[in-house]
């Protein structure tokens, strides 16, 4: 009898193996065994720093909306792992995830997977490959998890684009130690004869980067500067979009825009310039594209990007946990919100520049805030430990909590103190927004009441 793997026998997987071995050939091996799932639908492969969710809803919206039938796999999920598997915007259920792990567990049986295991975030992939493929949809919108070159998403066999996002730092050590490192290991996504689209505002050297590597692969290689698009605002916080591409006889028009957060238009740009190539490309006609996007982004809520979640009192998630994620929130407040009062609820995991983020935040006019700790055991930034970085940077000292929802109704119940009622932002880890938005979204009272 064939000695199990390690992923046959453990009820839990191991959560980082990103440096394990040759995990993309383990991988690709495991696919090619499955009958390779991935070869079932077209792909479009989401890679960056900042904004790769964002990009990716949009996207598969866009498309649901275009009446195709269309995956996406998302990370890091926002609420439980069966959120970061969904076909036309419904999740995975239980059964049918224990399903595809069931099959994924028979093959690691095999002989020719003996002593090889994966990582968690390998099995969820593999998962979602084996999901669109038993329930066949026409595109599959993939985020990338960690990186590029060696994320376990780049096992897929072949992708019709490559987008991508803000590139900058995160994942120092991992991913490379300089942005030119990291956008090297990222642009490795990028595959022969694809077309990869890249964001407008992209660091110079990063933009050459991407450029160089689809010119090796001989991709097609557009930039988001290739779309203009001016924002006026509409009702509440939707804007209205107007916009034009540079490239003669493709799309223009103007559309309700539903997200929130300065930083969205530049996602926003990426994806009307997908849009505009992939309009061409399978000859969809121009005509009421206003109505298509109107319907697909009105109302689109991502999870965790500048996501109000309460109005009374009035709480926005985001997680921008990176300098250059911070920077942008911290852009998004002072446009929506400069003169109001606001509260900020903030953690981090230790593994980020979380320095810097901090000095950013504290630009930030009329804020109280109050420290906590991300829900995560093995990398969590001890509520302590940021506190004394806002104390050394402000001499003063920081409200510190151990459970983001003590933090949350700490925040709650300084509200009531303040003339003009102040708004709450949850800003850092997901980790951090988990629980926070779990809590809210079940206690679902007038907090007010309390």
């Amino acid at each position: 009898m064939a000695k199990q793997s390690n992923l046959a026998k453990q009820a839990s997987l191991p959560d980082f193996m990103y440096d394990v071995g040759d995990r993309i050939g383990l991988l690709k091996r495991v696919l090619k065994t499955l009958g390779n799932p991935d070869k079932r639908f077209k792909i479009i492969h989401i890679c960056g720093t900042n904004g790769k969710g964002s990009t990716a809803t949009m996207i598969a919206a866009i498309l649901h909306q275009l009446n195709y039938q269309v995956g996406a796999f998302t990370s890091p999920f926002i609420g439980t792992m069966y959120n970061g598997i969904q076909r036309n915007f419904a999740d995975i259920s239980k059964s049918e995830f224990n399903d595809e792990m069931r099959q994924i567990r028979q093959v690691m049986a095999r002989p020719a997977f003996r002593n090889e295991t994966l990582s968690e975030f390998e099995a969820q992939f593999i998962v979602a490959m084996l999901f669109f493929a038993d329930h066949p949809v026409d595109y599959v919108v993939l985020e990338c998890g960690l990186g590029g070159e060696l994320d376990a998403t780049n096992a897929v066999s072949d992708t019709m684009y490559s987008v991508f996002t803000e590139i900058g730092l995160d994942h120092l050590g991992i991913l490379g130690d300089t942005v030119t490192e990291i956008a090297t290991t990222k642009s490795k996504i990028i595959r022969p004869g694809n077309t990869t689209i890249t964001a407008s505002h992209q660091r110079s050297e990063v933009f050459q980067i991407l450029k160089s590597q689809a010119a090796t692969k001989q991709a097609t290689f557009i930039s988001a500067d290739t779309v203009q698009l001016t924002a006026t605002q509409g009702v509440d916080l939707k804007r209205v979009i107007n916009f034009q591409s540079t490239i003669k006889g493709r799309i223009q028009g103007q559309f309700m825009f539903g997200l929130p957060g300065t930083y969205q238009l530049q996602n926003l740009q990426t994806v009307l310039t997908w849009l505009n190539d992939f309009v061409a490309k399978v000859k969809l006609p121009r005509q009421h594209l206003d109505e298509t996007l109107t319907a697909a982004l009105s109302d689109l809520v991502v999870p965790g990007r500048f996501e109000r979640i309460s109005t009374r009192p009035t709480i926005f998630l985001d997680g921008g946990h990176n300098p250059d994620g911070v920077k942008a929130f911290v852009t998004s407040v002072n446009e929506l919100y400069r003169s109001r009062p606001k509260i900020i609820i903030n953690g981090f995991l230790k593994d980020k520049e979380y320095q810097s983020a901090v000095k950013s935040l504290l630009t930030l006019k009329n804020t109280f805030f109050i420290v906590t700790e991300p829900q995560n055991q093995k990398r969590e930034l001890d509520a302590v430990k940021l506190s004394q970085v806002y104390q050394q940077l402000t001499d003063k000292p920081v409200q510190t909590f151990e459970s983001p929802i003590d933090a949350l109704k700490e925040a709650i119940y300084r509200t009531h103190e303040f003339n003009d009622e102040p708004i709450i932002f949850v800003i850092g880890s997901f980790y951090l927004l988990n629980p926070i938005r779990s809590y809210i979204l079940t206690k679902g009272v007038d907090f007010h009441e309390n």
